[in-house]
């Protein structure tokens, strides 16, 4: 801890500054210096100015993040002598998205340690992407079994951001992605379809108005996001039924100005995304398109303050870019949405997750867009653990803090975390393969459909022939297991992708193999092929633990049970697949039908994998055929 700190008188601040991580003040560093904090001008360009001489540290910010930005400085630079260092901010608002609904929601005390290494990066908002997970009075299946948050649970989050400057915005829904609550018969009323709320209807004004209700009370921020991206098929169902055919554009449009009323009365504004918009103004129906203009009728029609959001995870075109950005900022107030590329994976993907937010970032200052942040997305079950996305959390800090490219952001993210940068771009080792082609828009996601698809059915098998993935896991066993061993506790979120790393070395291997072996007649080869399906066995099961220790320390108990039914059905089906080729090899069984069947390319382009392969599970095992 400092000597002492003077200057300011705001308790919350100085006993936020004495709790940071034991990281932060670790090896006595700053147990001799005396600080002096004060503030800078408000309407200022300077964010905030560090000035070391001797055991003397004087600090200006403009805001509170800003001082934590700078005492994140001060830590990198400890003990190289004395300095003086400023920085702007060009982005005003700038943070992470996580998302809450996809099966996990991450528990209170995780999100604040999350919140610790943001301040000291200088990330000033985070936003909870939260369909249902959160508490509406009189709708007790809203949420059910999802393991939401309580209105108290996200006041105390909202506090515990506030003695940092971080601003807690809440991303709701209020027409579509809203399934989970639609699925229940009390709510048939509001449906127009399975996933999209029933414009129009009284009763649907009533419920969106409760969700507005609910966050203003519990959020000091005074921007709600509202969504309504995605919503294809609006007014083809029940909307038809009970009011007739109508464009899908004038629907959405009388619903928006719907949904802007209900926020005034919450003194709230709102921020939707803008995919549905763009698609209606474009001739191709399409939201990236290049050669789109923005359709004045629609941007008359959409209310006043109201803010669009341009999400764009995987587009690395500058120019498409640069494009769509300024397109977003002629329409109005604009923000910006990027990737920290977790979707449908067990890992983040930092190799497309730079490619995509670099010259985003860089469109972003060049428009002065006042609000970005990278959404940690996870659909499709939510292997991956959201610690995951901290080195690129920093990406994001270092680009709103600098004009231009930053260098230096490992040194930067070890002082703000305690972390190696080398640990998280080994674990992304897991999707960011060597056969990943660089000229596709969307990244192959291989650790998840390796994993889970069928050990004797092999729908992805042909796709992986040749590719030499076995021995990229195995390099990727021995780097994590080396980062393991020097991160200590601190490593424990690398104990999930390690043991991943490890399993499907074996995997890959064998879904090459065996159906090779087995067409070869090759008998010998096929005992060995057997001999291997207990060791894959045994590390599968290892790999269960590990993930399920990661998820109870992490997230909610709820959800998880969906990701025990996917690792008893693949040890189930690896025992199978044991017992039958054991069963052939002893000759009690004439042949193996499941691998006689010809495997054919579904993802595949050359020598490279194809666009990627998204929700895969439904695809490699479900529990329904019907």
């Amino acid at each position: 801890m400092f000597r002492e700190i003077r200057g300011i008188e705001d308790e919350a601040v100085l006993a936020a500054i004495k709790n940071l991580p034991s990281f932060y003040f670790g090896g006595g560093w700053a147990d001799e210096i005396g600080m002096e904090l004060f503030r800078l001008p408000a309407c200022g360009e300077e964010a905030l100015r560090v000035t070391v001489e001797g055991n003397r540290c004087r600090i200006g910010f403009r805001e509170k993040i800003h001082l934590f930005r700078a005492l994140g400085i001060l830590r990198e630079k400890a003990g190289k002598g004395a300095f003086s260092y400023g920085e702007k901010m060009y982005i005003p608002q700038v943070g992470v998205m996580v998302d809450c609904s996809r099966n996990s929601v991450p528990g209170i005390e995780f999100l604040e340690s999350i919140m610790d290494r943001m301040a000291l990066m200088g990330l000033n908002c985070l936003v909870l992407y939260m369909e249902d997970v959160y508490e509406l009075d009189g709708e007790p299946l809203f949420g059910y079994m999802r393991g939401g948050y309580t209105q108290a649970q996200l006041r105390m989050l909202d506090d515990y951001g506030e003695q940092y400057g971080i601003r807690i915005i809440a991303s709701i829904q209020v027409l579509g992605h809203m399934e989970k609550v639609l699925r229940f018969p009390e709510y048939a009323s509001l449906r127009d379809s399975s996933s999209c709320l029933l414009a129009g209807a009284e009763r649907t004004y009533e419920l969106i108005g409760k969700m507005l209700g609910t966050m203003s009370r519990c959020l000091r921020s005074r921007l709600v996001i509202v969504g309504m991206d995605e919503t294809h098929g609006l007014g083809e169902g029940q909307y038809r039924q009970k009011y007739g055919t109508r464009r899908p554009l004038d629907i959405f449009l009388d619903h928006l100005q719907r949904v802007h009323a209900l926020a005034a009365e919450n003194n709230l504004e709102i921020a939707l995304y803008s995919d549905m918009l763009f698609a209606y103004s474009s001739p191709k129906h399409a939201y990236l398109d290049p050669d789109g203009q923005t359709d004045p009728e629609i941007c008359a029609r959409i209310p006043e303050g109201s803010c669009l959001i341009y999400w764009d995870y995987y587009s690395g075109d500058p120019a498409l870019l640069d494009g769509m950005m300024r397109r977003h900022r002629d329409a109005g107030r604009a923000a910006y949405a990027g990737p920290l590329l977790s979707v449908s994976s067990f890992c983040v993907n930092y190799p497309y997750t730079f490619r995509t937010a670099g010259p985003a970032l860089s469109a972003v200052k060049k428009y002065r867009i006042p609000l970005a942040y990278g959404c940690l997305w996870h659909d499709d079950g939510a292997e991956c653990c959201d610690w995951l996305g901290l080195l690129g959390m920093q990406y994001y800090a270092e680009s709103a803090y600098h004009e231009t490219e930053t260098e230096g952001l490992a040194a930067r993210f070890s002082a703000c975390t305690g972390l190696s940068a080398g640990w998280f771009l080994d674990a992304s080792l897991l999707d960011a393969v060597p056969c990943a082609n660089p000229e596709n828009r969307w990244p192959p996601n291989p650790s998840k459909y390796l994993l889970w698809q069928d050990p004797l059915e092999g729908m992805y098998d042909a796709d992986l022939r040749g590719l030499g993935l076995d021995g990229h896991y195995g390099m990727a066993a021995r780097l994590l297991q080396a980062d393991v061993e020097k991160a200590g506790e601190e490593g424990w979120f690398l104990q999930v992708p390690l043991c991943l790393a490890r399993a499907l070395h074996l995997k890959t291997a064998l879904g090459e193999s065996l159906y090779i072996h087995y067409k070869d007649g090759d008998r010998a080869a096929l005992q060995r092929d057997e001999e291997q399906f207990g060791e894959l066995l045994a590390r599968v099961k290892e790999l269960r633990i590990a993930h399920r220790r990661q998820w109870m320390r992490t997230c909610s108990p709820f959800g998880w049970s969906r990701l025990d039914l996917r690792y008893g059905g693949l040890i189930a089906r690896l025992e199978t697949a044991q017992y039958r080729l054991r069963q052939y090899l002893e000759g009690s069984l004439s042949g193996l039908v499941e691998l006689e069947v010809s495997r054919y390319r579904k993802d595949r382009s050359g020598q490279f994998l194809g666009n990627g392969i998204w929700k895969v599970y439904g695809e490699s095992v479900t529990l329904s055929d019907g």
